[in-house]
């Protein structure tokens, strides 16, 4: 079993199991693949940052030009491709060490009892449906 989720969406995934109400090893899982959903987030919120300099206009010095708390992007179309293209890139958390935890944290998913609405309820359902494998 795996979890394979985008990138765009790592962020609404760990807001929804950062609001399940669990106790034990189940909180013990969560709180696991909380953290590793936030060091992939922290990596994406560095990539992204890098591929908007690498677009940017630069000083005298080579360092990227910004212009209230914006860079100072020379083609902003081919920038908005690239970044559509990373956004959709999935992550993926494999078993190996962590297939007990996937499991744990898919079942507590289909456990829970909360009323999910608006762009929480957007948000669970993609993060229960990156969820591959592992229904045997």
């Amino acid at each position: 079993m795996q979890l394979k989720i985008e990138n765009i969406k790592i962020s609404g995934a760990i807001e929804i199991l950062d609001k399940l109400k669990l106790k034990g090893l189940k909180s013990v899982h969560r709180t696991r693949l909380i953290r590793l959903l936030s060091d992939k987030l922290q990596e994406v919120i560095e990539e992204e940052k890098s591929l908007k300099e690498s677009y940017a206009a630069k000083d005298d010095e080579g360092k990227p030009i910004i212009i209230d708390d914006k860079y100072d992007i020379e083609e902003t179309e081919k920038l908005q491709e690239d970044l559509e293209a990373f956004f959709n890139e999935k992550v993926v958390i494999d078993g190996g060490d962590n297939q007990v935890t996937i499991k744990s944290v898919k079942q507590s998913l289909e456990e829970c009892d909360i009323d999910w609405s608006g762009q929480q309820a957007y948000d669970y359902a993609n993060l229960y449906e990156a969820f591959e494998g592992g229904d045997e």
